[in-house]
């Protein structure tokens, strides 16, 4: 199994592995400069500060979890830091690089943490590249179990009932115990033989788990014993080379009432029926990313980067913004009338929710915004692949 980067990279690694190119001048990547602002809405950093050396140029799903009154970042060397949510003073680190500094795991070359942060029964989730899933204790970090994984861990954790349901890079769905760490369960799926790199981490409702396929499908476990319900079909693989049938369903699907909304690398935007695993409507779009949604309203980011609008209702579109297309925009998240998205030099957008125009934006750094803003109140918590840490207000 081969995995690609996604967006435009993902391109290039596929059209490098098949020798599609034979010269630099062959793949052109076109990169939006930035828009024109008739006005900018204000914004204010209320708390900025370094969590160690981030993520540095690797993939990685590690993204701020605000808990129990802290917030939790982790770099992917190791350490994990808890700071006060209001005023962003650090309350305790923990250095998990110790942990492969020594035995069978000396070999994996550090932590390599890239899956999480999340949260529950009390404790924080995080999970390694080299196949290892932390719990620690959310008051003092303190380790209070490990367990190794059957794959790389590359999406959250999902805590489901008393377990932490995990969705690896080999196609293994596993559960595990929430307080002692004992595994419960394991689930098979299907791997292609060219993925991209990540997974879908897992949604819960009515004590099920569902998470997206490798092989464009989301699948409903029963979370008590891992037993399979439905699947369900998001995408055909088609067309003349590798990165075109490829139909990976990375994004954590969305749960509300008794729909969920699931999406397709190279293939669509769905409504699910949870129960059954119907398909209540189906459109064509595109999308490893994140969604999020606000009344009737779906948003979602294009793996072009095209920002959209849908009717969740019935899949119809309501607007489209293509003016940050190449930028690898991240999954959108709402903030009360404004819709917010970051790129890969820094810059947190802000759009007009009703209308999909562009009306703010703020560079946090340079180094680039990779994963979703995470939404608290009023409050946007935001990581930079150099390792910072700002939380904004707008308006």
């Amino acid at each position: 199994m081969v995995k690609a980067g996604k967006g435009w990279l993902a391109g290039l690694m596929v059209l490098a592995l098949m020798g599609c190119a034979s010269s630099d001048d062959d793949v052109k990547i076109e990169i939006s400069p930035l828009p024109e602002l008739d006005s900018s809405v204000a914004t204010t950093v209320v708390w900025d500060t370094g969590a160690g050396d981030g993520i540095g140029e690797y993939w990685s799903s590690l993204s701020p979890e605000v808990a129990y009154g802290k917030v939790f970042v982790a770099e992917r060397f190791g350490l994990i830091t808890a700071f006060d949510q209001e005023n962003g003073k650090e309350l305790w680190q923990q250095n998990l690089r110790r942990v492969f500094a020594t035995g069978a795991l000396k070999k994996n070359n550090g932590a390599r943490l890239s899956a999480g942060l999340s949260s529950g029964f009390d404790k924080v989730f995080v999970g390694s590249e080299n196949g290892v899933l932390f719990a620690l204790d959310q008051n003092s970090g303190e380790v209070l179990w490990q367990a190794q994984t059957r794959g790389e861990l590359l999406s959250d954790p999902t805590v489901v009932d008393a377990k932490v349901v995990v969705n690896t890079g080999a196609g293994k769905v596993q559960a595990f115990d929430v307080e002692s760490g004992e595994e419960l369960w394991t689930y098979e799926l299907t791997l292609p033989s060219l993925v991209l790199r990540g997974t879908s981490a897992a949604a819960t409702t009515q004590g099920a788990a569902f998470v997206g396929t490798a092989d464009g499908k989301l699948a409903a476990i029963f979370a008590q014993q891992g037993a399979p319900i439905w699947e369900a079909k998001l995408a055909e693989a088609s067309g003349s080379n590798e990165l075109d049938r490829m139909v990976d369903s990375d994004a954590k699907p969305l749960v509300l009432g008794t729909t969920l909304y699931a999406s397709a690398f190279n293939g669509n935007l769905a409504a699910v029926e949870v129960r059954s695993g119907q398909i209540k409507w189906k459109r064509q779009y595109s999308s490893y990313t994140p969604m999020d949604l606000e009344g009737n309203d779906l948003y979602l980011t294009a793996s072009d980067g095209t920002i959209y609008s849908v009717n969740r209702l019935n899949g119809l579109e309501t607007w489209a913004n293509s003016e940050l297309t190449g930028r690898l925009v991240t999954g959108p998240a709402v903030l009360g009338d404004y819709l917010l998205v970051g790129d890969f030099e820094g810059y947190l957008h802000i759009l007009d929710r009703e209308t999909g125009k562009l009306v703010g934006r703020r560079q946090i750094d340079g180094s680039g915004l990779y994963s979703q803003p995470r939404v608290e109140g009023n409050k946007v918590f935001l990581q930079t692949r150099s390792g910072r840490i700002a939380v904004v207000t707008i308006g």
